[in-house]
C-alpha cells in the first residue's frame, strides 16, 4: 500500500510538471505572437480607398492600435508622417511608403517580402529618369519574383502593370490589388 502510495504521488508530480511546462509555453506563445504585418498592410489599403468619415476613422484607430502592437520604430515613424496627411488627403506614395516601411520591417514574416519590395520600387521610380537602374532593377526582378510564384491571379495583375506602362488611369489602384493579393 506505501508503495502504490509513493507511485501514485511520483504520477500526480510528473502530471502537474508536464502542465506547468505546457502553460509556460502556451503563454509564451502568446507573448511572443507574430507581428501584425498583414493586417497593417491590409487595413492600410483599406484606408487609401476610405471616403466615410466614419470608416476612415475606424482604419485609422485601428491602424494606430496594429503600429503599437508592431512595436518597431520604423514603422512608428512612417505612421506619424502619415498621420500629417491624413487629416486632409495622402498621397498614393504615402501609402507606397507605409506599406514598404512594413514590409522591410517584418522581412522575414512575409514569403514574398523581396517580391512587394521590387514592385513597391517598380511603383515609385516608373518614369523618373534619376532612378533608371533601381527601376530597371527592381521591374527586372519582379517580373522574374511573379513568374516563380505561379500563382495566376497575380501574373494578371502584373502583366495588366506593365501593359499599362505607368500611363493609365488605374494604375496605383493595380499596385495596390497586386500588393494585396501577394500578401493574402
Amino acid at each position: 500500500m506505501a508503495v502504490q502510495r509513493g507511485i501514485s504521488t511520483v504520477i500526480f508530480a510528473i502530471i502537474g510538471i508536464i502542465i506547468i511546462v505546457l502553460a509556460v509555453v502556451v503563454i509564451l506563445m502568446v507573448v511572443k505572437s507574430a507581428p501584425p504585418v498583414k493586417p497593417l498592410i491590409y487595413k492600410t489599403i483599406e484606408l487609401r480607398g476610405a471616403v466615410d468619415p466614419v470608416d476612415k476613422a475606424n482604419l485609422i484607430s485601428a491602424l494606430d492600435d496594429l503600429v503599437a502592437q508592431s512595436k518597431n520604430t520604423d514603422v512608428k515613424d512612417q505612421w506619424d508622417r502619415m498621420m500629417q496627411c491624413l487629416s486632409s488627403t495622402c498621397p498614393d506614395e504615402a501609402f507606397l511608403d507605409m506599406v514598404l516601411v512594413n514590409v522591410a520591417a517584418f522581412e522575414q514574416d512575409i514569403p514574398e517580402s523581396a517580391l512587394l519590395i521590387n514592385v513597391i520600387a517598380t511603383s515609385k521610380y516608373w518614369g523618373n529618369a534619376d532612378h533608371l537602374l533601381e527601376f530597371s532593377k527592381a521591374l527586372s526582378m519582379a517580373n522574374e519574383q511573379v513568374q516563380l510564384l505561379d500563382d495566376r491571379k497575380v501574373e494578371k495583375l502584373w502583366q495588366q502593370i506593365v501593359e499599362c506602362n505607368n500611363v493609365c488611369p488605374e494604375k496605383n489602384d493595380l499596385y495596390f490589388e497586386l500588393i494585396k493579393t501577394i500578401v493574402q
